[in-house]
């Protein structure tokens, strides 16, 4: 079968689940009772790109699928919107965005053609209807590093940005200012300060990714990863004492924590 008539039995299943004789479980989810499963899936899906697991990338991107092909039959059923419309803006979307492609216009590289992406955006009158300030394309649900980045990015495309050859030098200045903060509220021993100024050096501290080009989420992942590997590491030493970990003491977590730090497949 081709990929348009298996896309259509998907479609097809999810709406069958959701008919009165359907599924007791499917028939009682809303957008909001669901909501969670596309944040949820979307992890599972990227770890397993991030492990090159290549049939859990094809699982994953079904349940992804399933999850907004749940949310067209959803907002079919209450004449919100359908499946079609949503294909049909998507294709209308790219094509408008892609005019080098499908227009006359041209894009050498990938710096030109998402220039190219960038000002068609800005004659859309949907996205001005929509947006009114370039923060609003600022999703709220992102996870917190990648919102920063991405307002950063957004504030730096509209000019809002140290100049080029002392961008990063000036981006490091912040980190100490933050630093610096964050220790005065210390202390103070003021809670909310704490946090307002932890939260500011978490800011100034992605914004220096930004400015290198990398991505802060991925970068916050992959510390959580090494960490965990390390850390795994001293637990199985500890266990290989036959001791608890719980009865280390600083200077044993210390000792234990260099060696982690020392193994090259721990990095």
């Amino acid at each position: 079968m081709s990929a348009s008539s298996e896309f259509q039995r998907l479609a097809d299943v999810v709406r069958r689940l959701r008919q009165p004789d359907g599924c007791p479980w499917d028939k009682f989810q809303t957008h909001d009772s669901i909501k969670r499963n596309l944040v949820e899936e979307s992890g599972e899906f990227l770890d397993a790109l991030e492990d090159r697991n290549l049939e859990g990338m094809r699982e994953e991107l079904g349940d992804l699928m399933l999850q907004v092909l749940f949310h067209a039959q959803i907002a079919s059923e209450q004449g919100e919107f359908t499946l079609e419309e949503i294909c049909k803006e998507e294709a209308d979307k790219l094509i408008r965005r892609h005019p080098h492609v499908f227009g006359e216009n041209h894009a050498d590289n990938a710096v030109e053609a998402l220039n190219r992406w960038e000002q068609s955006k800005v004659g859309e009158a949907g996205e001005q209807s929509r947006r009114k300030s370039v923060m609003d394309g600022v999703p709220r649900s992102m996870p917190g590093l990648s919102r920063a980045q991405k307002a950063q990015t957004k504030a730096g495309r509209n000019g809002f940005e140290w100049p080029e050859a002392t961008r990063l030098q000036d981006a490091l200045a912040k980190v100490d200012e933050e630093l610096a903060e964050v220790k005065e509220a210390l202390a103070e021993d003021n809670a909310e300060h704490v946090a307002e100024e932890l939260g500011d050096l978490l800011f100034v501290v992605t914004n220096v990714a930004r400015i290198r080009g990398l991505e802060g989420e991925e970068l916050l992942h992959a510390a959580v990863r090494k960490f965990i590997r390390r850390f795994q590491y001293m637990e199985k030493a500890t266990a290989e004492a036959g001791c608890k970990m719980t009865d280390n003491s600083s200077a044993e977590w210390t000792a234990l924590w260099q060696k982690a730090k020392k193994d090259a497949s721990l990095r």
